[in-house]
């Protein structure tokens, strides 16, 4: 029997992405440290890095929950400038906002490195209050591109995110990603055109710009941290043997004594004298005893036997 040589190969699973020191350093904003993205050529504009976290902040004012999606858009033919996108940007925002009755923001960085045109990579916060289907989103984007500019899009692994207000941990992936968009390399063919492009936004009436309460609240922190430690904490005790979880006595258990030796450690730890247990019961005593609950059944002849004892043990006839 020959192989077949035409049979597609098993795919090898995918690594999960870690964020590290290798792919990552600590960037500073108001009160707090973020990880953002490190370029193996050049680096960070900390300017544009500056706009997309406060950006993050500004949407945070305005709703508690925010929606992020990630898409590569490509025209049709290069373009000296943004008109094209630009335009695109406009109408997708107008478009969006009305859709879902929520705010925008958008940031958009133009790259070309070796390819004869340029693209794009999107990224759109909105309410995640309002969005019910992620992936309407992004076939929303694709759809208006391709009878915009006559041109295509990739969509990138795992492309969507929610962030929390206050909770530091949700916005972690979300900056990381983000601040790709501020690399420089691959932003030198652009001449004169803008490698970075946003919309501006007004944070919300309460927003107070002298903390990073819309970033990071101790209180939030505190209470997340509280749950999660909980919840580790039962999952240690459930999965541990119970043999581990009871603290064994150091007197072995499993060493037994003899009954009576048992009997009478018992009667010794009890307040109350209980000798009549095991001392020999007198002859003369005068007093009923019961075995059995005082009644016999008798499985041939299916009758029950009453035997009563007199204060002597002999037996007396019905």
């Amino acid at each position: 029997m020959t192989k077949d040589t035409n049979k597609p190969k098993a795919k090898s699973p995918k690594k999960t992405f870690c964020i590290n020191k290798h792919n990552s350093r600590l960037f500073a904003y108001k009160d707090h440290a973020y990880h953002v993205y490190k370029p193996k050529l050049k680096s960070l504009s900390k300017p544009l890095v500056n706009t997309i976290i406060s950006d993050y902040e500004i949407m945070l004012s305005h709703y508690s929950r925010v929606f992020v999606a990630r898409i590569e858009l490509h025209p049709n033919a290069y373009s000296a400038d943004n008109k094209v996108i630009g335009q695109f940007l406009k109408q997708l925002t107008t478009f969006l906002s009305s859709e879902y009755r929520s705010k925008i923001i958008y940031h958009c960085a133009r790259e070309q490195d070796t390819a004869e045109q340029e693209h794009y990579h999107l990224a759109l916060m909105i309410s995640a209050h309002k969005v019910n289907h992620s992936d309407r989103i992004l076939s929303l984007v694709k759809a208006m591109w391709e009878m915009h500019a006559n041109g295509s899009v990739s969509f990138v692994d795992n492309p969507f995110c929610i962030v929390h207000r206050g909770n530091k941990a949700s916005l972690k992936h979300a900056i990381y990603r983000s601040s790709y968009l501020a690399k420089e390399h691959t932003k030198e063919l652009n001449g004169k055109a803008k490698g970075f492009l946003s919309n501006k936004l007004l944070a919300a009436k309460n927003f107070d710009p002298t903390n990073d309460l819309m970033l990071v609240d101790p209180y939030i922190t505190l209470d997340r941290n509280r749950r999660k430690q909980a919840i580790e904490v039962t999952q240690a005790i459930e999965s541990e043997p119970r043999s581990k979880i009871s603290k064994s006595s150091k007197y072995g258990w499993f060493i037994s004594f003899s009954h009576k030796q048992q009997l009478k450690e018992c009667i010794a730890s009890r307040t109350t004298s209980l000798k009549h247990l095991i001392a020999p019961l007198p002859a003369t005593q005068n007093r009923q005893v019961y075995r059995y609950k005082n009644a016999l059944f008798n499985e041939q002849s299916e009758e029950v036997i009453t035997i009563k004892f007199n204060s002597d043990h002999s037996s007396s006839t019905p």
